[in-house]
């Protein structure tokens, strides 16, 4: 048994296309439940009377970690499912690409999470993603880059690491489509609802590690992500930016015990670099 959990936000015809179209494809046993983030109780009623036999949760908005926790806990009640697919409402996917990462992660002892290539509507991938320091990713890359030729650029930052990433192990994947063995999961305690959104898979990525597993990359299957839909209508680029900042400054400073003063002071820096971009 899949089970599949939804976070959607303002998106209801989102949701119901994704459900009626795309999740028709996977030809396992599958219970869906949808977390409806910032929802009325009859606002999540309305959604679920256009989706029969689908569970619709009415949530406070606490972010898309609090929120694909909250369905995992309900469908973990209620069914029981062996694997968990943590999906985005604006995928569309092939045939078999759920249970080849089903595959995966059976072939794979040491696979906790497996992903599909995610590419967007642009078709570049969308992950997987190399491991980048603070500073390195909010600072060096953007102060360095009229000093440094492309390509340069490229290799220091391990910018094509997506492109040429193969089959395996990797440390994180995309957050949009993922099959997690549900055991796994529950080990690793889940996302962590301290960010609202952004970071999860670098958190999960750290705490996978914990417990001895990893994230898994699956090219041989694709989905296809149009990304950023939803939060694209909510936030303009410098809020996006800073909110996926203060995500990343709480993953540093709890999972990799970057020091207050270097993460603050990177903030400044990265605040500054908006400002003139």
């Amino acid at each position: 048994m899949i089970g599949v959990i939804i976070v959607s936000y303002r998106s209801d015809d989102l949701t119901v296309r994704f459900v009626r179209e795309e999740l028709s494809r996977i030809s396992l046993p599958y219970a869906v439940v949808v977390v409806d983030n910032g929802a009325t109780q009859a606002e999540a009623d309305a959604l679920a009377s256009r989706l029969p036999g689908v569970a619709v949760l009415a949530a406070e908005n606490r972010g898309f970690a609090a929120g694909n926790n909250m369905g995992v806990r309900y469908l973990t009640e209620r069914v029981h499912p062996e694997y968990i697919l943590l999906t985005n409402n604006d995928i569309s996917l092939s045939e078999g690409v759920v249970e080849e990462l089903e595959k995966t992660l059976k072939a794979h002892p040491e696979a906790g999470i497996a992903g599909p290539e995610v590419v967007g509507l642009d078709g570049r991938r969308q992950g997987p993603y190399s491991y980048l320091g603070l500073w390195d990713r909010y600072v060096w890359m953007y102060l360095m880059t009229p000093f440094l030729p492309r390509e340069a650029k490229r290799r220091r930052f391990v910018l094509s690491y997506p492109e040429e990433a193969q089959a395996g192990p990797h440390y994180a994947l995309t957050g949009s489509f993922l099959l997690a063995d549900s055991a796994v999961y529950a080990s690793v305690g889940g996302m962590d609802e301290a960010t609202f959104l952004y970071a999860e898979e670098n958190i999960l990525s750290d705490r996978l590690s914990a417990v001895g597993k990893c994230f898994w990359f699956c090219p041989s299957v694709q989905v296809v992500h149009q990304h950023g839909r939803t939060i694209g209508s909510r936030y303009d680029a410098r809020e996006r930016a800073m909110l996926q900042f203060e995500s990343m400054a709480y993953y540093y400073r709890r999972y990799r015990n970057v020091s207050k003063f270097s993460v603050a002071l990177a903030r400044w820096i990265f605040k500054a670099i908006l400002r003139v971009r």
